[in-house]
């Protein structure tokens, strides 16, 4: 399953020169795995509240290959493309027309909400 939105760049997203900070790609990241995990019927915050489950990114993975600027429409698509039994990976992108400016494979770990300790996913996650 793939999710996709829309963002157009605001002058908060932007640094001095104009262009969008690097770090604010990872917010627009995380807004696009959360909208995935909507629209798949599941909310993060259930898995915390119902399962005791909660989830922390452990590794990111990006590449940028062109920026960014003020009024720019992106296109941010996201999709799992991996799991383990305590871990899932997910490739992210954003897309100025037909141009990928980042990608990202970026993983997260299920930890229990008690002990932080790696517990396994939710079935509905595998």
């Amino acid at each position: 399953m793939k999710h996709q939105f829309t963002h157009r760049v605001i002058y908060q997203d932007t640094d001095a020169e104009g262009v969008v900070y690097y770090a604010n790609y990872l917010g627009l990241f995380e807004r696009g795995r959360t909208e995935l995990l909507r629209q798949m019927a599941l909310s993060v915050k259930e898995f915390k509240e119902k399962q005791g489950i909660l989830f922390a990114v452990t590794k990111v993975d990006c590449d940028y290959h062109a920026p960014a600027g003020y009024d720019d429409e992106l296109t941010v698509t996201t999709e799992i493309t991996a799991t383990t039994p305590a871990r899932v990976t997910f490739t992210q992108q954003i897309i100025k027309g037909e141009k990928a400016l980042v990608s990202a494979r970026i993983t997260l770990c299920a930890l229990s909400v008690k002990d932080f300790r790696p517990v396994r996913l939710p079935d509905q996650l595998k």
